[in-house]
């Protein structure tokens, strides 16, 4: 099997790998570091087609499972039975930014033909229960900042929605970016567009 050391990750990439792993297994707004990495591994566990095996609560762990093999089967309804069984939207909407970050290295780093990437040890803290002030509902399924928007879908936390512009740039484009057709990283903008589009498609994504 290729190793990593075989491969020369474009520097920013590597970079974005390193500090999105890291982010992983430190304190967030409403999870510990532990719990995190837990709701990384019932992640993982899910895409394996393997049971169960997190001390997660478990609307977590339900909500773990599915975002990672099957996000296009959320609903607004079962985000609504969630936050009902004791998932308020705060810890959902961080367990989405980890789960959602998590499947994306991984699937980078199969597409490379790597092992998936060993999960860090925890950082110790407690949680900073950092919440935006101006998150409100509206269309979305959950509150956001500024109106509906798939810039803002972390927004909540605001600590999630800043990693999720900083995961995103070298992965895909910054959000500045995505209004400049004529930019090109080694693909042109069309044809990040076509493999764009055809993910989505395969991904049921519609947004």
């Amino acid at each position: 099997m290729t190793t990593e050391e075989e491969i020369s990750i474009r520097p920013d990439l590597a970079e974005n790998l390193q500090r999105t792993w890291a982010n992983l297994a430190r304190p967030g707004a409403k999870w510990t570091g532990a719990q995190r990495l837990a709701i990384a591994a019932e992640a993982r566990r899910a895409r394996d087609r393997a049971l169960p095996g997190s001390d997660l609560p478990g609307p977590a762990t339900e909500a773990s499972r599915l975002l990672a093999v099957n996000p296009a089967a959320a609903r607004r309804s079962w985000v609504e039975a969630l936050v009902a069984a004791g998932l308020d939207h705060e810890s959902y909407v961080e367990l989405l930014g980890v789960v959602g970050r998590l499947v994306a290295v991984d699937t980078f780093y199969e597409a490379l033909g790597l092992p998936p990437r060993p999960l860090p040890a925890p950082v110790a803290g407690e949680p900073s229960g950092e919440i935006s002030a101006q998150a409100r509902p509206g269309r979305g399924w959950v509150p956001m900042v500024g109106g509906t928007s798939i810039t803002q879908a972390l927004s909540l936390i605001p600590s999630e929605n800043a990693e999720l512009a900083r995961f995103h740039g070298p992965m895909y484009l910054t959000f500045e970016e995505m209004s400049d057709p004529t930019i090109a990283k080694g693909l042109t903008r069309p044809q990040m567009e076509v493999v764009a589009s055809r993910t989505s498609a395969l991904n049921e994504c519609f947004y």
